[in-house]
């Protein structure tokens, strides 16, 4: 009979780090528990750590606000993989067989090993996605079985930069956690959002991040592409700070309410002001010309990763992620390239997940931490261990005033046992005690004293 579980996962954002807290019960069903955000500008950069001490504290302080609200101890946490050097690589092996034999798992795991161990400089495999294998003249993705004396790996390598790994590693440290498992966030949140029919038939997986948007495609069930793009939301966000002179936060605010990723001809025509810091006006039609170019942009990026295989996109193109709330985002992408099958899903058409917290699925990206909570399988809570005893199996230290008696407490000394001397030692002493002691000489210090006390006795004779 299985038991609940707490799982804990953490998602380190371009803007923010969010952890959630989750019950899962021995029937799969989830029980949302508890959410913490924390700000953390400068921290992390394209979905990279850039400042480790800032990032563990903000891990400790989101940790920190779980365990008081939950009155538990956390000492284990998931955590997702992502960042602009995430990407996939094709890569094949071959094998020349002896003779025409059935091909068996062994062959096939042997593959996969000799292609896990290419090299790629100053990055690491994370992940291996195997594609088609061709026995012989023919492609299929189940070779085992077949005979034939040539076979041939095709696999996509998801790889990324060495240190992206080694510094959540030590974020982690930094914040007394340990690691459960690391989760490349891209293919979690594509098996949370996407359905099984969507994958097969081909679709798109568009996750617009505040600096970063990610494109995943799947064909035949199966990851064909995989690639970061090095903008988003907080790129037009800067677009605007820049051009009107203004800070950061009421940029943001302006693009919150008054942003569309492309305007209607209809209203191209009007135009009117709207107030702005420091008693100025500006023309609301500007600013939303700003939007709408950096908007395209990143629209034209996603577009140039999805076009080689907009053929075989059945189930089209989804658009995720806190940059999907953009109004018209899919109507701008519809009318520049005319791909007509365009949706926007930011959590499932029903939630996998019960809670009584006040969460918005919407306004809070909640999808990648949802995906780690249900994935998750170690208990990630423990009762709070001890404080360590300073005193407990302390060594006593020496004192140079001599050993210390146990029975009558502290600031007792006695004198420290003579040790025994070998006898032909204790005779040579005793002979030495025996014998007649010489007289010693007087000091020199004594015998100038002297000198100089009869010297003042003669001078005062002869006056």
């Amino acid at each position: 009979m299985g038991v609940e579980k707490n799982i804990v996962a953490i998602e380190l954002g371009s803007s923010s780090v969010r952890a959630m807290i989750g019950q899962k019960r021995p029937d799969g069903s989830l029980q949302v528990l508890g959410f913490e955000k924390e700000t953390t500008p400068d921290c992390i950069r394209k979905g990279v750590v850039y400042n480790i001490d800032k990032t563990i504290q903000a891990i400790a302080s989101v940790v920190k606000r779980l365990e008081e609200r939950q009155k538990i101890y956390i000492h284990k946490v998931y955590m997702g993989i992502s960042g602009q050097s995430l990407r996939t690589v094709g890569g094949s092996v071959r094998r020349q067989l002896d003779t025409k034999v059935a091909i068996t798992e062994e062959i096939v795991d042997s593959l996969n090993d000799e292609n896990r161990l290419q090299p790629y400089a100053g990055a690491e495999i994370l992940d291996v996605v195997p594609q088609e294998y061709r026995v012989g003249s023919h492609l299929t993705t189940e070779p085992v079985g077949i005979m034939s004396d040539r076979i041939e790996g095709c696999f996509k390598n998801i790889i990324a930069r060495k240190t992206l790994r080694e510094n959540l590693l030590h974020c982690l440290e930094g914040a007394k956690l340990e690691k459960a498992d690391f989760f490349i966030s891209p293919l979690l949140l594509s098996s949370y959002l996407l359905t099984d029919p969507e994958k097969r038939s081909g679709c798109a997986l568009v996750d617009f991040g505040a600096e970063t948007t990610t494109v995943a495609i799947y064909e035949k069930n199966i990851l064909r592409h995989l690639a970061v793009i090095p903008l988003g939301g907080n790129t037009i966000t800067a677009d605007i700070a820049s051009l009107l002179h203004i800070e950061t936060e009421e940029a943001e605010n302006l693009k919150r309410t008054y942003g569309y990723a492309c305007i209607e001809e209809s209203e191209k025509s009007e135009s009117r002001n709207i107030s702005i810091s420091n008693d100025r006006d500006i023309e609301l039609r500007r600013l939303q010309d700003i939007i709408e170019a950096r908007q395209q942009e990143i629209l034209e990026n996603v577009w140039e990763q999805v076009k080689a295989y907009t053929d075989r996109l059945l189930s089209g193109i989804i658009f995720t992620g806190g940059g999907a709330n953009m109004r018209a985002i899919d109507t701008a992408f519809m009318q520049s390239h005319h791909f007509e099958k365009v949706k926007i899903r930011l959590m499932p058409s029903a939630p996998e997940f019960t809670t009584n917290l006040r969460l918005d699925p919407q306004a809070n990206t909640l999808a990648t931490l949802v995906a780690m909570l249900r994935r998750g399988d170690d208990e990630c809570t423990s009762e709070r261990p001890a404080e360590p005893d300073l005193f407990e199996g302390k060594r006593e230290e020496p004192s140079f005033l001599g050993p210390q008696s146990p029975s009558s407490g502290e600031g007792v000394v006695m004198d420290a046992p003579k040790p025994e001397e070998p006898e032909a030692q204790q005779e040579e002493a005793s002979e030495q005690e025996e014998a007649p002691q010489k007289p010693k000489k007087p000091s020199v210090f004594k015998r100038f004293g002297k000198w100089v006390q009869n010297v003042t006795e003669t001078l005062v004779e002869e006056k």
